[in-house]
């Protein structure tokens, strides 16, 4: 397998001004003959200044010579939104990058190299690969519990990953596409990560830093116990659609 370009997926519910900086941002950091096209998500909650920030940049991107399509979720949640565009997906690896600007986007280039050196591995974005001041948006109880988590899965499932519910991160596209999904929501992040680790994906990770607060609420975390629990014991038949390819997965090295 080998890299060729990638997908990238932008989930817009309220963003404007920051939606537009995130493309922009994208588009001068980026070759754009890596990136083969930008879905942009959006759902009935979605601004109407957002649908008109989402249809401003469509010139620029198209200029660049990127397809640019504007996609209605169907299934519920963040997760659902990066499940609806992974079904339409065309690049050869994908990812998702957030429209509220919580982290450089001009970082994709950086997974971009790396996903061509290890194009069948996954590409993954951490905070806590590099110690870094906690801001002061990000409440020291909140900190605490992630810290915590963050250890428990480590000792669950004997992996020494630094962050397993970033959801920054770049994968093949087709081993996305062969995977059961079950969360809609935040437990998604996490959801991704155990299934990949059970179906004994490699990691690389890159250092990466939260510029503003798009954590999920306190007691949402706690929906994370749930795939946390349930992928544990889960086997190869349990996590893969029955219709994926898996003598293709094992050929290309993805499994």
């Amino acid at each position: 397998m080998k890299f060729v370009n990638c997908t990238v997926i932008l989930p817009v519910m309220r963003e404007t001004d920051l939606y537009e900086k995130v493309v922009s941002r994208i588009l001068s950091a980026c070759d754009p003959q890596d990136i083969c096209e930008m879905i942009a998500v959006v759902c009935e909650k979605t601004r109407k200044e957002s649908l008109e920030s989402i249809e401003k940049m469509r010139a620029d991107v198209e200029a660049a010579g990127i397809r640019y399509t504007l996609l209605w979720q169907k299934r519920p949640g963040m997760g659902g939104a990066i499940q609806d565009a992974m079904d339409i997906a065309q690049g050869s690896h994908s990812m998702m990058i957030c429209a509220d600007y919580c982290y450089d986007p001009g970082q994709l280039s950086q997974f971009i190299s790396m996903a061509k050196q290890y194009p069948n591995h996954i590409i993954m974005g951490s905070r806590y690969l590099e110690k870094q001041k906690r801001s002061k948006e990000y409440p020291l109880y909140k900190y605490i519990w992630n810290v915590v988590s963050q250890f428990g899965l480590k000792l669950l499932y004997s992996r020494k990953v630094t962050d397993f519910t970033a959801a920054y991160w770049m994968y093949p596209t087709a081993l996305f596409q062969s995977v059961r999904w079950t969360e809609t929501k935040h437990p998604f992040s996490l959801e991704q990560m155990l299934k990949y680790i059970r179906l004994g994906v490699t990691f690389h990770e890159i250092p990466f830093k939260l510029l503003a607060g798009s954590e999920s609420g306190f007691l949402e975390t706690f929906g994370y116990i749930r795939p946390a629990l349930k992928c544990l014991f889960m086997t190869k038949k349990d996590i893969l659609k029955p219709t994926a390819d898996v003598k293709m997965l094992k050929e290309e090295g993805l499994i």
